[in-house]
């Protein structure tokens, strides 16, 4: 998935569950509805969400706007040698509908750009245009997407006391 804003990890500790939940549990607090100014203010912990079970659904608080922010959903499984966390990051359901429906309309402009650049004999630079869109609009969201979970791979390293066995 090196292509798409979508990672697969799996961690590998030798911490104990109940310790790596309560570990977790410090840096996680409950989801908010509004996170900006009266209503933001005060936050303590690295990130947002629930923890269920063996199972996490959890964001990172950040003080600023990134549509393009991970979702980290994670499930701990018992090995024979310690934990297993297997960890997924995502983007909104939201934002990805939103992108394809972007990118279709752009990649129909580009279509109509190129049946009429084939029909002419003649280059118009403006033809390159929609290209140029959706090239910018691919390196924003792996960017934005890229830069955040980046972070959160680290900070779960951190937290969990694990080293990564598959990316």
């Amino acid at each position: 998935m090196k292509f798409l804003p979508a990672e697969n990890i799996i961690y590998k500790t030798r911490l104990k569950e109940d310790e790596l939940i309560r570990r977790l549990s410090d840096y996680i607090e409950p989801e908010k509805t509004f996170r900006f100014g009266v209503f933001g203010s005060g936050s303590t912990k690295s990130y947002e969400g629930q923890i269920s079970g063996q199972a996490f659904n959890i964001k990172r608080i950040i003080s600023y706007r990134n549509s393009f922010l991970p979702r980290i959903n994670g499930v701990i499984e018992r090995d024979f040698d310690g934990l297993t966390i297997k960890v997924k990051m995502r983007l909104h359901i939201f934002v990805i509908v939103f992108l394809c429906i972007w990118c279709g309309g752009v990649g129909l402009g580009c279509l109509a750009f190129l049946m009429q650049a084939f029909s002419k004999s003649e280059f118009n630079p403006a033809t390159i245009i929609p290209f140029g869109m959706l090239i910018f609009a691919y390196a924003l969201t792996m960017g934005a997407f890229k830069f955040e979970s980046n972070k959160s791979k680290k900070d779960l390293q951190t937290i969990f006391e694990a080293h990564i066995i598959e990316v």
